[in-house]
């Protein structure tokens, strides 16, 4: 047995060690994971190797090995161990075998950053991943920003194609090469020589791959002028190539060119004025010289004139000439040439130009020649181009006939033409048009009004037609008539018979030349017998010549006609179905002779009709009746009908016979939708109507049951012996008792006092319609004396009713004993039960209209109080169900139910049982007293004697009672009491400073409410005011005292060479400080001596401005009086003259009164003539003085203009000159700290120190300078030394 024991005590301390040891070991990672190389961008040709170090965690288990894998590609590569020992795998793994290219590691190369993950594979034991299982390093974090791309190139091969003109357009080529095939984003800049650069150029592949070299280029026009750079640069949308490449080329800026040559018009005559028209262009708008000429047919050239300034080109102008051009056998060359001082233009080449005037005609005649059968045109023709080589053909053509060159002798033409060879062509009035053509093609025609007369002729063809043989009635003859004259003719037809059939005696028929037309001779033939004969003849006559005409004569047949009509009196009638109606027909001889005449009848919907016959010999224009009987159909209903057609050869008559209607009816029930039925169900009861009669009718439906909820009535349209159906509604009333029953009936009545009636039928109430369910708990319980209530929930399981309680127990009430549910509705009503002991309680409820009872039984239970649950033990106290009221003396503890002090004690206890019934007791408790238990915990260090010192303790507890002070004592005589209210929180502090040194025993002493304590002792060293500094503290404080020197020396030596002027005196001065010096007064003198001479010359300046304000001033007074004196002198001028003039107007009235004509003529004339050279010279005189003040005040204004800007130049040297010595000044004061601070920190005498020369022009110091920018756009500065303007760049550079 004891063995037993001993090993399974082994056993169990076996298990619980390999638990111990389980827990204990630790799970392979992954750790320190290196990407190399680690650039943020590498090329896709680059080998990347990856690094992890592995810990096996000591766990015991086998690494099968390590990999890694890349998200982009869904690659893997093992790993291989660098630096493992022996069978030990922990160290450091890296790809095996050949490295892979950045390329091969990512999907897509470009933007895509190596998104990698290692996997370390365990057998036995968990995987280990690095950064975590299914996840990969992601961008962003640590050694994850590697993204592959090859950096694109762009090879030194940019080259710029073209001519060197401006505004021409170029071709940029350049070889764009991208290994990972990206297309590149290539753009070009092109500037000159001042660094002024247009907008980029996109460039475009024109050819090639860019894996291995593909060419960009682009055409282009620069704007820019002289040596120009193309500076090409590209990135393939994720990284720029290095290096941008560059190209020159040149833009010529003097070899003028010429645009929008224009020649208007370019066809014209010799006299007539041509505008032609160029744009001189040339880039450097300071060329001198220009020459544009224009050169027509090799003339020579002619200068052209200058006009506006044209913005399509670079300084472009405007250059025109008007001119005429002599006339020229061929198109004329337009040649534009262009010179200036500098360079010689390319020609521009403008329209050909054809100078030439159109031929004219005048004085066209035609006219008959005196032989009688010729014609004679004459017409004469001109051209102001002959005398200059041009030659001209004229032509006459007459109407209808071909044209015809005319002789000329000089400006004379003519043409004889014989009326025989043009006679056959048109008759009558024939237009003669003229037409003359020169060497050029251009040509004029006219008609002159000309025409010729050419005889009429008249000759025609015709056709006529056979002999007719016509039935009775209008027949027509077609006849056809040609035109053979040579002109328009109009044949007059007439006609004749002997019977007289021809309907139109006489016609008119025109016929065009060579035309056809037909024409229509029209017989009425008499009804007359078959056979007759009648004759007939029609002549027609030539318009345009009477004696051509021709006859033709014929005679027509009467042929036999057969011919019948058929009429009916009535043709309409009706009868019942089997009635019989006739009808009679009329057959009457259309024709020309005796004939028997068939004739049948047809019925169009088979009704019964008598048949047809044959009538013999009918003469002709007789009659004779013939009647047909028609039988309605038996099946016809009302409103048929039939129509029959009575036929003889072609002709037809009709009938129709519609069928009279007839009444009946009937109805039955069909269907009710009742089964078993219930009060207040409601239900259709179905009759079918057939209407009996042969007509559409209406029929009354009338019903009757006192159950009809529905109209008492309905109305239906029914066609003949259609069926129709209507639909009455039934209630059951609600109060109907089981088993109750009513009868229901219907009839119906229509037309022709039809009626039918369908019986009655009787619907029977189910039994049993009304029931319910009862349910209530299964039980109750309430406390004795009290009581409890219930919920009753009755269900009606039949018709809408009303339920009352009936019947119940003394010891159930109801609030309420009645209630009214509808079909399937729950209800419920409230109850009290009020027993005095534990028993069943039962009632019965009833339906209010058959009385149905239903009766229910529950359980109640009356519950008192168990005596049991009332204890004399306080920790019953803590019970949700106890409550007690404690003894104050006692010092209860509601933590743990019990009292703290000693004594006895007197305790009520109140119990609460599970039904809430309650019992209450009073005991006694006796607490025996025991000492107070309690612990302090202090947290003090050594402190130093003459410091105050804070001691720090953890407030006390007590476990059978409350802390009620405690007392501090400091080991040196003083104390110090904290009472219970100071003991909160966690823990409590007091100072204390000692007087003495030596150890101290610091005492806690800690009191509980039952006078117990604890004491708490701990010791400490009290130390003197020494500071006890580390190892290097005197040195450090000997560093700062001799830094506190040194910065003291030097302070003082500055401020005293501030105040005196040197630094240590003349005597420690060397020989540079002094020369440094006496340079510095020397230069500030000449500074000071300049800014005052740029005083004075802003001061002359000023004087001179306000002298020549007030110069201006007096001028416009002088000349406000010279107008003033000259208005005044015109004033008496005219005074003057208007003195004479009342004596010229004497004399003339007096000249009035014996007037003299010529007198008054002459010296109107002469006072006219005065007057306007009087306003004349007024005009002039204005103008004089208009002149003389613009001349002044420009004058005055480009002085005063002068002058500010003098001053303004001045003003700017002043400011220079300022700046400029205040920056050498900061710039001399500066360096004299800081060589001061340099000599004090190398330990260096402060005497010898060099603290520069405030201001030595010799110096390397630089100054900033301002750059001003002049109208012309050049710019300068002011020379800081001379005050003088030196030119130079944008940048401050000296030109």
């Amino acid at each position: 047995m004891l063995n037993n024991r001993v090993t399974f005590a082994s056993a169990i301390g076996l298990a619980v060690l390999a638990l111990f040891m389980l827990n204990g070991a630790e799970a392979a990672t992954l750790n320190n994971p290196i990407i190399t190389p680690d650039d943020s961008r590498v090329d896709g040709a680059a080998e990347m190797n990856f690094l992890i170090d592995f810990d096996d965690g000591d766990d015991g288990s086998t690494l099968n090995g390590i990999s890694v894998w890349f998200a982009g590609t869904s690659t893997t590569y093992d790993l291989v161990c660098t630096d493992c020992t022996g069978p030990d795998p922990d160290g450091s793994y890296t790809i095996a075998g050949s490295i892979p290219t950045a390329s091969s590691l990512v999907s897509s190369v470009g933007n895509e950053k190596i998104s990698y993950g290692f996997i370390a594979d365990i057998e036995g034991a968990d995987d280990a991943y690095w950064p975590a299982q299914d996840s990969t390093c992601e961008p962003g974090s640590f050694a994850c920003d590697v993204r592959v791309n090859t950096l694109p190139v762009l090879t030194d091969d940019v080259a710029v194609t073209g001519d060197d003109m401006p505004e021409s357009t170029r071709t940029l080529t350049v070889t764009y090469t991208d290994v990972d095939g990206h297309a590149g984003t290539v753009t070009a800049i092109v500037c000159d020589g001042d660094d002024i650069c247009e907008d980029p150029i996109s460039l475009s592949k024109q050819s090639g791959n860019e894996a291995t070299g593909a060419v960009y280029g682009a055409d282009f026009v620069t704007n820019l002028g002289g040596t120009l750079t193309a500076t090409v640069s590209a990135t393939d949308t994720y990284d720029g190539a290095d290096d941008d490449q560059t190209a020159s080329f040149s833009v010529d800026t003097e070899t003028p060119w010429l645009k929008n040559p224009s020649v208007s018009p370019t066809s014209a005559g010799e006299n007539d004025p041509i505008v032609f028209s160029v744009v001189y262009c040339v880039f450097d708008s300071e060329s001198t010289g220009p020459v544009v000429g224009v050169e027509v047919n090799s003339d020579g050239g002619s200068g052209m004139v200058a006009g506006d300034a044209n913005a399509v080109c670079k300084n472009g102008n405007d250059y025109s000439l008007t001119r005429t051009v002599s006339w020229a056998s061929s198109e004329q060359v337009v040649r534009f040439f262009a010179l200036n001082d500098a360079e010689t233009g390319e020609d521009v080449a403008g329209s050909l130009i054809t100078i030439n005037d159109a031929p004219t005609l005048s004085a066209g005649n035609a006219e008959r020649h005196h032989n009688g059968v010729d014609f004679v045109l004459n017409v004469t023709a001109s051209d102001v181009n002959s005398d200059d080589g041009d030659t001209f053909t004229v032509y006459a053509t007459v109407e209808f006939d071909a044209e015809k060159e005319m002789t000329c002798v000089g400006e004379n033409c003519t043409l004889t033409i014989s009326e025989a060879s043009i006679i056959d062509q048109m008759g009558g009035l024939r237009t003669v048009t003229f037409r003359v053509v020169d060497s050029w093609g251009s040509e004029s025609s006219g008609d002159f009004g000309q025409t010729v007369d050419v005889a009429k002729t008249s000759n025609f063809d015709w056709t006529a037609p056979n002999n007719g043989n016509f039935q009775p009635g209008f027949n027509d003859y077609d006849f056809t008539v040609t035109n053979n004259g040579n002109f328009e003719d109009t044949f007059t037809v007439t006609a004749s018979s002997d019977n007289g059939w021809v309907v139109s005696s006489s016609q008119d028929v025109t016929v065009a030349k060579g035309a056809t037309e037909s024409f229509t001779i029209t017989m009425d033939v008499a009804h007359v017998a078959a056979g007759l004969v009648d004759h007939w003849s029609v002549t027609a006559t030539a318009g345009n010549d009477d004696a051509e005409s021709k006859t033709y004569g014929g005679q027509t047949t009467v042929a036999s006609v057969s011919g019948v009509s058929v009429s009916i009196g009535t043709a309409t009638g009706s009868a019942i179905p089997t009635g019989l109606v006739s009808y009679y027909f009329t057959l009457t001889n259309t024709g020309n002779g005796d004939e028997a005449f068939a004739y049948s009848t047809d019925s169009a919907n088979n009704w019964g009709v008598t048949g047809g016959g044959t009538i013999f010999a009918l003469a002709m224009g007789a009659s004779e009746t013939v009647t047909v009987v028609h039988t309605v159909s038996e099946n016809a209903d009302s409103g048929d009908s039939d129509m029959i057609t009575f036929t003889s050869g072609s002709e037809s008559a009709t009938a129709l016979t519609t069928a009279e209607q007839t009444y009946g009816v009937s109805i039955v029930l069909s269907s009710s939708t009742d089964s078993a039925l219930s009060p207040g169900d409601s239900f259709d009861v179905t009759y079918t109507v057939t209407n009996t009669g042969n007509g559409i009718d209406t029929f009354a439906v009338f019903f009757d049951s006192s159950w009809l909820s529905s109209s008492g009535s309905d109305e239906l349209t029914l066609s003949a012996g259609s069926p129709g159906t209507v639909t009455a509604t039934f209630t059951v009333p609600s109060d109907a008792a089981s088993g109750s029953s009513a009868s229901i009936s219907a009839d119906v009545t229509g037309g022709g006092s039809s009626s039918d009636d369908s019986g009655s039928v009787t619907k029977i109430v189910s039994a049993g319609t009304r029931s319910a369910t009862l349910d209530t708990e299964d039980s109750y319980s309430h406390n004795e004396g009290a009581s409890t209530t219930g919920i009753l929930t009755i269900t009606n399981t039949g018709v809408a009713t009303g339920f009352a309680v009936s019947a119940m127990d003394d010891a159930l009430s109801f609030d309420t004993p009645l209630i009214f549910l509808d079909a399937g509705q729950t209800g419920t009503l409230s109850f009290t039960v009020q027993a005095v002991a534990t028993g069943d309680v039962s009632f019965t409820v009833s339906d209010a209209v058959d009385g149905r009872s239903v009766s229910h039984t529950f359980g109640v239970t009356v519950n008192t109080f168990n005596n049991a649950l009332l204890t004399d033990d306080t920790s019953d106290c803590g019970e949700s169900n106890v409550v007690c009221t404690n003894d104050a003396a006692g010092g209860w503890s509601s933590a743990s139910n019990t009292y703290t002090n000693a004594g006895t004690f007197f305790t009520t206890m109140t119990v609460t049982d599970s039904n809430g019934m309650q019992g209450t007791h009073t005991f006694s408790t006796i607490i025996a007293n025991s000492d107070p238990s309690a612990s302090v915990a202090m947290d003090v260090g050594d402190a130093t004697a003459g410091s105050e010192q804070t001691f720090i303790f953890s407030v006390p507890t007590d476990s059978d009672g409350t802390i009620t002070h405690m007392v501090v004592d400091f080991g040196d005589g003083n104390s110090v009491t904290i009472d219970a209210s100071g003991l909160t929180g966690s823990t409590v502090s007091v100072k204390h400073t000692y007087e003495e040194t030596g150890n101290k025993d610091v005492i806690a002493t800690v009191y509980d409410n039952s006078g117990g304590n604890t004491v708490e002792t701990t010791s400490i060293e009290v130390g003197d005011r020494t500071v006890v500094m580390g190892d290097n503290s005197y040195l450090y404080n000997f560093v700062f005292l001799i830094g506190l020197f040194l910065l003291g020396a030097v302070l003082a030596g500055t401020s005293f060479k501030m105040q005196q002027g040197e630094i240590a005196g003349d005597e420690e001065m060397n020989e540079r400080d002094r020369q440094r010096l006496e340079s510095v007064e020397r230069r500030m003198e000449s500074l000071s001596e300049r800014e005052e001479l740029l005083e004075v010359s802003a001061y002359d300046a000023s004087r001179a401005a306000t002298k020549l304000e007030e110069h201006i001033s007096a001028f416009n007074e002088i000349l406000v009086k010279a107008q003033e004196i000259a208005a005044t002198d015109k004033l008496k001028e005219l005074e003057a003259a208007e003195e004479a003039t009342k004596e010229e107007e004497e004399q003339m009235q007096l000249d009035l009164e014996d007037p003299d004509i010529e007198m008054v003529a002459e010296r109107f004339h002469t006072s006219l003539a005065k007057l306007v050279t009087a306003r004349t010279e007024l005009s002039k005189i204005e103008e004089q003085l208009a002149y003389i003040l613009k001349m002044e005040r420009d004058e005055q204004l480009e002085k005063l203009t002068e002058m500010t800007e003098s001053y303004e130049t001045t003003k700017r040297k002043i400011d220079a000159l300022q700046s400029s010595a205040e920056a050498r000044d900061a710039a001399a004061v500066e360096n004299n700290i800081m060589n001061l601070l340099s000599a004090a920190a190398s330990g260096g005498s402060v005497g010898g120190a060099d603290f520069g020369d405030f201001g030595d022009a010799g110096d390397d110091e630089e100054y900033e300078v301002e750059i001003y920018e002049d109208e012309d756009g050049s710019f300068y500065y002011i020379d800081p030394d001379t005050g003088e303007e030196v030119p130079c760049d944008e940048d401050g550079n000296a030109l």
